[in-house]
């Protein structure tokens, strides 16, 4: 979606990305360069005592994996300007092929760009919604 200027930009403008399933080591990678090794997360025995009966993959570990989906194009997109909203709404499990579903709601304009805001829903292969947050991503203005 972010692969184009601030002046192309609609209300209303819905991308959806393509399926990442998260798998054993996204949730080992994650757990190591976070330093989040909390065992719902990484002891599949504790993780089997809980009320999710397995291992989880860390909510900020769905947030990056997502953010990932979203296609960005240089030098269109200047930074990612804000992050808000962000809700953890179920649980994300091994095997699970996430997508992520982005509809522009806001447009406004900034002194070093285009300001373009969408809600974000990440969701399952099966369309449940697994987290949501709303975006802001600063861009490039046609000259």
């Amino acid at each position: 979606m972010f692969d184009r200027n601030f002046e192309s930009f609609n209300l209303g403008d819905t991308y959806i990305s393509a399926c990442r399933t998260i798998q054993p080591e996204d949730i080992d990678i994650f757990a190591e360069w976070s330093g989040d090794r909390y065992p719902l997360h990484t002891d599949q025995a504790y993780a089997e005592t809980t009320r999710y009966g397995e291992r989880i993959f860390h909510g900020l570990g769905t947030l990056s994996i997502s953010f990932g989906l979203i296609p960005l194009k240089a030098p269109e997109v200047i930074a990612l300007y804000g992050l808000d909203h962000v809700r953890f709404l179920r649980p994300v499990t091994i095997g699970t092929a996430i997508h992520v579903r982005l509809v522009c709601t806001n447009l406004r304009h900034h002194e070093h760009g285009g300001l373009v805001q969408v809600h974000m829903t990440t969701e399952d292969q099966d369309w449940n919604p697994l987290m949501s947050a709303e975006i802001t991503m600063l861009m490039r203005r046609h000259p």
